[in-house]
């Protein structure tokens, strides 16, 4: 099946020259972990890498340097859902897995935990949120049950034509969303929740860069 790697972001809450998928991870590009993993999951055949055209050429000498053959660059866009819509336009699969760029962790069995459950047209990974989180703006005017709450990973797994029926709703009524389980369920489809990883954090702040860097020595030492 085809899986499309959002990888046309800036980034620049990291505050840095280059955009944030090519910031070395203890000498290798972040983006360059997802890619590899995907790459060894026999379901996926190929990688449509959604990218920012400034800086192809870095995308060009990163595909070649790590050997990464699967991978096919489409010209991405200013915003997450419009850059999800041009990868989609190059899907020919009835199934398709999206993912992104900044979230390095993966595993291959990880990725093949969403091919449990064939019935299902939506498969989110989710945990649990462990900390109290509440409403307001300058004072507290609620506290939501966090025992209801989900923090929301990928990698995703969607019917292709359901997703892409979803994102033109979204278009048709301007509405936007930060991932893309939340357009399917607009359209009325369920979205199945599986367990996700703990460790399957994004990185998007230079702290998170600090703690990436800790769980891969975390993960060399074993």
């Amino acid at each position: 099946m085809d899986c499309i790697c959002l990888a046309a972001g800036l980034g620049v809450r990291m505050n840095h020259p280059i955009p944030k998928q090519f910031i070395r991870l203890l000498g290798k590009p972040i983006i360059a972990y997802s890619l590899e993993t995907l790459e060894k999951v026999d379901e996926i055949s190929r990688i449509i890498v959604v990218y920012n055209e400034d800086f192809r050429s870095m995308y060009e000498k990163m595909l070649n340097n790590y050997n990464l053959s699967k991978c096919l660059l489409v010209k991405g866009s200013k915003t997450r859902q419009d850059s999800v819509w041009r990868g989609l336009q190059k899907v020919e699969t009835e199934q398709v897995i999206i993912h992104e760029a900044s979230r390095p962790f993966i595993t291959v069995d990880f990725v093949q935990t969403l091919f449990k459950f064939p019935d299902e047209k939506a498969i989110v990974p989710v945990i649990p949120i462990p900390y109290t989180v509440s409403l307001g703006n300058k004072y507290m005017q609620g506290e939501l049950d966090r025992s209801k709450l989900h923090n929301v990973q990928l990698p995703q797994l969607f019917d292709s034509a359901i997703l892409k029926k979803a994102h033109e709703l979204a278009r048709k009524e301007n509405h936007v969303a930060t991932e893309d389980g939340m357009l399917v369920f607009r359209l009325g489809k369920k979205v199945r929740f599986i367990t996700g990883m703990e460790n399957n954090i994004k990185i998007t702040t230079p702290l998170d860069l600090i703690i990436a860097e800790n769980l891969l020595k975390g993960v060399e030492k074993l």
